[in-house]
């Protein structure tokens, strides 16, 4: 059966894994995914551990590395070719960014989760950003020189005039991209939970109607 997101009322509850409704959950469990809570029934609170587990054991990392590595040299163009939206639209595009890496990396690792997957999807995902930003300054820097500059911008040279614009106060829009794609890729690959309450908000929910 396809797991189903799904509480009927804050009161009656069916469990994804067998389909059983109840009207008192007491002693029911709640698998938190990333797009939702699944009710477990007590019966099938093992089988559901069982999945949680094996969805976070023995990652294919190099697939995930590879993956969010092409996702993230694809992005940092995007951020390359939309540098002149506004600031705003930026902070859409760099949350947008951290999915896809995020995405790519679970994809990669056979669509498992957990820590490990999490830290590769923010180092991409912070890659893809500072990938644009030098893309970026390649472009002014080799325009400024009318094209007396050869090859690429040596990274060295990238780190002291990404510094020097924080200096000027300009790079903290940078920043911000930077924080918000690695945050969401941070998400994306999180592990799975059985809580043995509902979430917050569900409890939040049942108080205000309750």
């Amino acid at each position: 059966m396809a797991p189903e997101f799904l509480s009927v009322t804050p009161q009656r509850l069916r469990c994804y894994v067998c389909g059983t409704f109840t009207e008192s959950p007491n002693g029911w469990s709640y698998r938190v995914r990333l797009r939702g809570h699944s009710p477990v029934c007590p019966s099938c609170r093992s089988k559901a551990e069982q999945e949680i587990e094996q969805l976070a054991s023995n990652p294919n990392l190099l697939g995930a590395v590879l993956f969010g590595a092409v996702a993230a040299a694809v992005a940092a163009t995007g951020c390359y070719l939309l540098e002149g939206v506004p600031t705003a639209e930026k902070i859409g595009i760099a949350a947008g960014i951290g999915w896809v890496v995020g995405k790519a990396v679970v994809f990669g690792s056979g669509n498992k989760r957990g820590p490990s997957l999490q830290w590769t999807a923010g180092a991409l995902a912070g890659a893809a950003i500072l990938g644009g930003q030098y893309l970026i300054l390649n472009h002014l820097v080799s325009k400024l020189a009318s094209g007396s500059l050869s090859g690429w911008l040596p990274w060295r040279q990238f780190w002291i005039l990404l510094g020097s614009l924080f200096a000027q106060g300009k790079g903290f829009a940078g920043l911000l991209l930077f924080t918000v794609a690695i945050s969401c890729a941070f998400v994306v690959p999180r592990a799975e939970k059985l809580l043995s309450e509902p979430p917050r908000i569900i409890r939040w929910w049942e108080k205000l109607v309750g």
